[in-house]
């Protein structure tokens, strides 16, 4: 399942997605606790979740530190990021059940 949903993009891509788990969880699996490991998931949707709101409050003081191409440009980033950490947490027992398979 976890397949198609990379293929349909309703998760990160997953070539990305697989490396970065991959390579983290073979450096850190020694030393994480279960409870670390466990909120892995939860980290997958937090980092979209946290710049969708640093997009929103530049746009807000005057979009004064990221570089705009047009006036709402931060309003859509912040935007487009929240509907990314939307399809991560449709599919966070899927990214559950890739995560387990390395502990």
């Amino acid at each position: 399942m976890a397949e198609r949903l990379f293929r349909e993009g309703k998760l990160p891509k997953r070539n990305i997605f697989q490396a970065f788990t991959e390579g983290y969880l073979s450096s850190t699996n020694n030393f994480l606790s279960p409870l670390e490991i466990e909120l892995l998931p939860y980290a997958v949707g937090l980092f979209p979740m946290m710049q969708a709101v640093r997009f929103l409050a530049d746009y807000l003081n005057g979009d004064t530190y990221y570089k705009i191409n047009y006036p709402q440009h931060n309003l859509v980033r912040a935007r487009n990021q929240l509907q990314f950490f939307r399809r991560i947490k449709e599919q966070e027992s899927e990214i559950r059940k890739y995560i387990e398979q390395w502990h």
